[in-house]
Parts: C-alpha cells; structure tokens; sequence
C-alpha cells in the first residue's frame, strides 16, 4: 500500500494492510462510523495511527487510560513523525494540534468540548471502543458531529472485543463491523504468542452467586472465591505447573489481589499485588519490578485488563470467576504476544461449579484438552475435517449438527439454508438467511417469534449476536459440552425416537436431543422473523 511507511522503519503487516482498505472502501461506499476488532498485540494502534497518515487529516484519538495515551503518542511519533501531536489530558490543553490524543475524562468536559469544536476533525479514533457506548464518549462524537453520517467525517473504533457486559449494544454507535481477526486465526498465522490452557476444579459453588450485566456481582462472588483453600489451591497449582513462568494474576478486588498476593508470599515466593488507590510511583516500581524478573507473580484486578503491556508474560492465572466474555478476552489478551525465548503462555482456569463461566475454550472458540495449545487445537480440527471432507461431501442430508464458522462452542443446527440453536425445550436461536451472506437474528418459542437485530447481518456478526444471547440466558442448556448431554436418555426421549425409527440402542440425553433436533430441524418449518 504506497504512502504507507512514510519515510520511517514500519511495515504494514498484511492483515493491518487490509484493515486499512476495509475501512476506505465501507468509507467510500457511505459507512461513516466504523468498528475493528484485532486482538491485544495485533498492532491497533499502528493501525489507527496509519490511517489517520494515510487520510492526512485532523484527528482526534480518545482512550480512556493514560498508558493507553502515551502509547499511542509514541506510536504516532514513530509511525508518523512529521505529524504535529499534542494531547488533551489534566493540565495539558494541546487540542490545536493536527493529530490530538486526549483522555477521555478530559476530552468530555464541556468546556474542552467547545475548543475541540473549533478544530474541524475529519477522524475520530476511540482506542478501547467497547467503551463508546459511555455517556463521556458519546458527548464527544455527538458534539463533534460525529453522529450525523456526515460524509466528510469518520468515526473508527478499535477493540479486542465487541462484546459488552451490560446490554447496551454497540450497535447504538457504530454501523458495522468492517474488519475482524479472532485470537484463534491470529495465532495460527503467528502473530500472536501460542495460548496453553490447563483446568483446575476448585470445587467452590458459585450457584448462589447473582449477575448483574451479564456477569458476577462482584461482592457477593468475592466473599466466595476470596478464601483460603482457593487461594492455596492457586498457589499449588502455580509451583507445580508455572513456576518458572512470568505470571499475571487477574482477582474479583483489590482485597482479593491482595491477599492472593500474600499467599505466595507465605511460600516465599516474590509475589505483588498493584491497583487504582496505589501512590503512582509505588506502581510504576512495582511494574518494573516485574518487567525486570525482580517480581515472579503480579495480582490485580481489572487494573492490568487494558493498556498493560508485557510481552514478556507467560501465564495467566485467571483467580477470577467471570460470565462476561468480553473480560476474558481483554484479561487473556495480556499473554499473547511475542517475546524471544518464549513458547507459549499458560492459561490456568481456576474453575467452580459453573457451566457458565468463561475458559480458554471460550476465546478460542473451540473445546480444548487438558494442557492443549491453541494452535494445537487447531491442527488437529484441520486434520480432522480434512479426514472428512469428502464423506460429508458424499451425505445427502438436509440438516446437520456443524460447528459454524469451525468455532462455535454451542449445538447449532443447519435446517435448508438457515440455522438452529436449541436453547430450551420448545425454544431456539434461528439465523434466517435472506441473501448471500445475509441473515436475520431471533428467538422463537413456541413458534412465537421476536428479532435480535433489525439489521441484516452477516453470518459471523448473527452467530455472534445469537451465542451472546444464549451465554446470558440458557448456556447450560446450549452448549455441547453441557453436564446434561451425558445422563441417559429420559424415556419420553427413547419412546419418541422409536416411534420415529431413530433408535439405535443405549443413547445419552445429548445424542438423543441432537437427533430429535436434526430430525424436526429437517422439517424446515419457517416462523416469519
């Protein structure tokens, strides 16, 4: 792509390249306010920053952490250094610049508002996008004109994940998804350091636990996880499989992080717990203790989720239950990427009795094996469907169980050219496809039927939406790996898969569900949408 470097020593990657061009031609074609999901240590910031030179225009950039600031001030230096950079943060009021980095706490006053009117942006960049929805940031791009769809204006946001935790959906800003990687083809390609995962069952109860925004409340799952026999476990599990390894521990509180912290300190390990009220050198010494190898475990909570960067970490321990997959992907996103020297990073799940929660196989889309890497996984599911292209090829059938997209951790079904995904009895998910790559999102129950989206999506960005549905709501149930699928089948199961001539003998609830389903799923009775 000419123009690209610039006269310095970056070098677009490709994908980054064709970020670029997505975002210009959805631009060209009247799309005015764009989202891009790349995965932490893809290069977003090179990516944004390269735009903005590329259009040679006024650019406001907003991020909501100062490491996030200075990260992308330094990265518009080196990728664009002839570009005039000021930044908008505390005392320092340098929104007359060419391209502006602003905070946004600072960038949302409404005085600052006023000066940043002044200052005719054509580009506005929101690092960290699934915050948009934010009262702070929407004041900004509205006040900016930046909602007006206005031609001459274009708003891009950038995040690892498009999911929020809360229901507002970020839809309510941007139009569309122009350009996505997962982790999982990121890895693959090399990009991204290899992700380990391990499983350890804590044999904590978390049902009695309540969700607030589709995750835990945070008190009510601290007084349960923050105990000692967990802590312990954490540790034990620490020394007998990660002990030599850089390692980042994510907690529900800061008392959690502490007292995790001074669990390994009782082991003589050289562990420390960082977070907001800390004195801000006492951080910063902390973190280059850690940089340095001076520190071996450093706990947290949500303080290091975003705008930390440590390539150098090589495990992960997630002490911190959640629902919300969003959060794990910005928690897990700390350990992928590349560092000389190392192999992978290890993912240990700290797990209670939750089918609910988020794992390693959430992220990569993909169930995965006790101490299986990501990249492995996705070996061997290559192996595995090119073992048996040509027999499904060969299969004259009309619906079958397939995992969409090659990554879906849920039991859908392809009826004719739509898809199913059974959530209750009487209930399921259903993608309509309406044309090419095209399709409605709903539920329908009872053949009662109601939209997820008004919009036509494309397949990727509905499965996603359904899936999101199905974590919140009936994950249990939904999932292929659901604790269910393996009790015997009840004998209504067996008395109706005889009466329809599908019984072969001894049959798991789950073997018996998936055949029911494909069976009335070849029926192919349509509910309007």
């Amino acid at each position: 792509m000419p123009g690209l470097k610039g006269g310095t020593s970056i070098e677009l990657r490709l994908y980054q390249q064709e970020t670029i061009s997505a975002v210009r031609k959805r631009q060209a074609e009247g799309v005015t306010r764009q989202l891009v999901v790349l995965p932490t240590g893809t290069g977003k910031t090179v990516v944004f920053v390269s735009l903005a030179k590329q259009m040679n225009c006024r650019t406001l950039i907003v991020a909501h952490r100062e490491e996030l600031i200075n990260q992308a001030a330094d990265k518009c230096r080196m990728v664009w250094p002839g570009a005039d950079v000021g930044v908008v943060m505390a005392d320092r009021d340098e929104y007359d610049r060419q391209v502006v980095i602003a905070s946004i706490q600072s960038a949302s006053r409404p005085k600052r508002i006023e000066r940043l009117q002044e200052q005719d942006f054509k580009l506005i960049v929101i690092d960290e996008a699934h915050h948009a929805t934010a009262t702070t940031y929407i004041d900004i791009i509205k006040g900016l004109g930046f909602m007006d769809n206005n031609p001459d204006k274009l708003l891009t946001g950038y995040t690892a994940t498009a999911r929020r935790g809360d229901k507002i959906g970020l839809r309510n800003v941007f139009q569309e998804i122009v350009f996505e990687r997962s982790i999982a083809a990121m890895t693959k390609a090399g990009y991204l350091s290899d992700l380990r995962g391990i499983r350890v069952s804590t044999g904590l109860d978390l049902d009695h636990v309540a969700t607030r925004h589709g995750d835990f409340i945070e008190s009510q799952l601290s007084s349960v996880v923050n105990c000692v026999n967990r802590n312990e476990i954490i540790r034990d599990t620490w020394l007998e499989h990660a002990a030599d390894r850089r390692t980042l521990a994510f907690t529900v509180d800061v008392q959690h992080a502490l007292d995790v912290a001074a669990t390994f300190q009782d082991a003589g390990i050289p562990a420390e717990a960082v977070y907001g009220d800390m004195p801000k050198q006492n951080r910063h010494d902390l973190l280059q203790a850690f940089h340095n190898g001076e520190v071996k475990v450093l706990t947290n909570c949500n303080l290091l989720v975003e705008g930390f960067d440590e390539p150098a970490t090589d495990c992960l321990l997630m002490a911190r239950p959640t629902k919300s997959t969003g959060l794990y992907i910005q928690m897990a996103g700390r350990g992928t990427r590349l560092y000389p020297g190392k192999q992978d990073c290890l993912v240990i799940d700290f797990t209670d009795s939750r089918h609910d929660v988020c794992m390693l196989g959430t992220l990569a889309g993909f169930d995965l094996r006790q101490g299986q890497s990501v990249r492995e996984a996705i070996e061997e599911q290559e192996k595995r469907q090119n073992r048996s292209k040509e027999l499904l090829r060969s299969m004259p059938v009309t619906a079958q169980s397939f995992d969409v997209l090659d990554k879906s951790l849920f039991r859908w079904i392809q009826a004719g050219t739509d898809w199913r995904l059974p959530l209750e009895p009487g209930c399921f998910a259903v993608l309509r496809h309406i044309e090419n790559d095209s399709y409605r999102v709903g539920i329908i129950k009872d053949r009662q039927a109601f939209a997820l989206s008004e919009l036509n999506l494309p397949l990727g960005y509905a499965l996603g939406v359904a899936e999101d549905y199905a974590r919140k709501n009936t994950a249990a149930f939904a999932r292929k790996d659901a604790a269910w699928r393996e009790h015997p089948a009840s004998p209504k199961q067996i008395d109706l898969l005889k009466k329809l001539g599908l019984y072969r003998g001894r049959t798991t609830k789950g073997q018996a569900a998936d055949l029911l389903d494909k069976f009335f799923a070849s029926k192919n009775n349509r509910v309007a949408l």
